[in-house]
């Protein structure tokens, strides 16, 4: 009876059931391996990166005329709020200033046509992130615990120049209509959490061995941009911030939002209660909050309705 409902479980979420075609693990092996052979790093010591585009896969056409009718929808919602456009402005120019994006040539190099997308172009990747229930569990077995970001963790990461015609926008900077494209991972792009794993996972392979614990802790509690490592002895934990830090600037990952129930390794003026991968934390008190949504006695129980509320915790 046992091993019956938990294979009904699992078919509940299966991506078969869910309409979702799963390539297999030598394809998805065979993408982290072209990804470590591409990968490169910057003077600075940042890791400039190449997209796992699928082989032949390329767009129909240019996207340009569309991308110049949602500008002209922007144009017009920020000329209703001067702030927020003297805002959005400002947004481009720093990024623009601190080499996230660029101009961009003219036009970009011509590709045959294939698909609709750009993201039905590229692999995404296989999943190199821990499992968030582990990371949760293991929050919860030792008495300390301290949390932090890697700050724009996907900008962090360069885009090689071949790729970067990808990533090409439209915006108007004091009245004139530029063209601009990412010369950073953007956020939003089907790859870009894979990608940004495994070029944290790299790196982390590369550090010497005097880093070994700091290293293997970060690898299983590292999710996505999320730092976390538990212990009982505060040398330890003040030890760990140290190191990863050390680690993580030397490819341009800086770390910020330092938070503990130990006050001595926190930044100043951080909230209590915090949040631990979404979930509420009581720092004084130690308690972590999950919220479990109530399925409506009007709304007809469905393995959408399931998976959707089981996604929220």
């Amino acid at each position: 009876m046992f091993v019956r409902e938990t294979n009904e479980c699992e078919q509940l979420y299966s991506l078969d059931v869910l309409g979702v075609e799963d390539s297999s693990e030598k394809d998805q092996m065979e993408v982290l391996t072209d990804f470590r052979e591409s990968v490169t790093r910057q003077e600075d010591g940042r890791y400039e990166v190449s997209i796992p585009w699928i082989p032949g896969a390329r767009l129909y056409g240019t996207n340009e005329q569309p991308s110049r009718i949602r500008l002209a929808n922007v144009n017009k919602k920020l000329s209703k709020d001067r702030s927020l456009k003297v805002e959005c402005e400002k947004i481009v120019k720093d990024q623009l200033a601190n080499g996230i994006v660029e101009k961009a040539p003219e036009k970009p190099a011509e590709k045959p046509p294939l698909a609709n997308s750009i993201n039905k172009c590229m692999f995404t990747g296989p999943s190199l992130q821990p499992l968030l229930w582990d990371i949760l569990i293991r929050a919860r077995m030792t008495p300390n615990l301290l949390l932090a970001d890697i700050q724009k963790a996907f900008l962090q990461n360069g885009v090689k120049e071949t790729d970067r015609d990808a990533f090409r926008f439209l915006f108007e900077i004091d009245g004139k209509e530029e063209h601009f494209r990412f010369a950073r991972l953007p956020i939003g792009v089907e790859a870009s959490p894979f990608v940004l794993g495994a070029t944290l996972g790299y790196h982390l392979e590369q550090q010497p061995t005097r880093f070994e614990q700091t290293v293997t802790a970060l690898k299983e509690n590292t999710y996505v941009d999320n730092i976390m490592k538990t212990g009982s002895d505060t040398d330890d934990l003040r030890k760990f911030k140290e190191e990863s830090f050390s680690i993580l600037e030397d490819a341009k990952f800086p770390i910020h939002k330092w938070e503990s129930n130990i006050v001595c390794l926190e930044d100043k003026n951080m909230p209590n209660p915090s949040k631990i991968l979404g979930h509420v934390w009581d720092k004084q008190e130690d308690t972590l909050e999950f919220e479990a949504a109530t399925m409506p006695e009007n709304q007809p129980v469905t393995k959408r309705s399931i998976l959707s509320r089981l996604g929220r915790v």
